[in-house]
């Protein structure tokens, strides 16, 4: 079940420093896709902490930030090196993330979803993969659905696998799933 939101949402605050890399370690790079700009989509208190889609001219990833309450009291926020693989459980399955911190932001668990992003030509489809993309990870599993004893696939790894366009959001986000 999803938490009853708080007022510290942090959406604005990771929007205005991932807006401050895109004009400054960001700027000029060929990988940026100039008809998009910085936004986060859809986060929520969820186990928690926030979880949400952060989509900038360079990549869309599914994001996990640390509740204020989580980032200090639980040590596997402040312990673990930039890079660890690390297991989210949402609601449709478990998801691989990787560790990572911005000095402005702190520790932040990522897992990519697109980059480059020159597959997008404006921010309304970006923003409505982004969407997608929630509603599936936040859908729980059929009740007919078999459980499997597969470890989690990185999302990565689901953008690797042939699927048909329709298929393909289903295909990279719902876990044991065979298609």
């Amino acid at each position: 079940m999803i938490d009853t939101p708080t007022p510290h949402e942090p959406a604005p605050r990771l929007e205005a420093i991932f807006r401050a890399i895109a004009g400054s370690r960001m700027a000029g790079v060929s990988i940026l896709n100039p008809a998009l700009e910085v936004e986060a989509v859809g986060f929520r208190h969820w186990g928690g902490d926030w979880v949400g889609v952060l989509i900038t001219p360079w990549f869309m990833s599914l994001i996990c930030l640390p509740d204020a309450a989580s980032a200090s009291e639980t040590p596997s926020w402040q312990t673990q090196a930039r890079g660890t693989r690390r297991e989210v459980e949402l609601p449709s399955g478990a998801y691989e993330f990787l560790t990572a911190h911005e000095d402005e932001l702190g520790p932040y668990l990522t897992s990519s979803l697109f980059s480059p992003m020159f597959a997008f030509p404006d921010m309304n489809q970006a923003r409505e993969v982004a969407a997608a993309v929630l509603a599936e990870v936040f859908t729980l599993p059929e009740p007919d659905a078999a459980p499997t004893a597969r470890p989690p696939v990185g999302l990565v790894a689901r953008l690797e696998q042939p699927v048909s366009r329709r298929g393909f959001l289903g295909a990279l986000l719902r876990p044991g799933e065979k298609r």
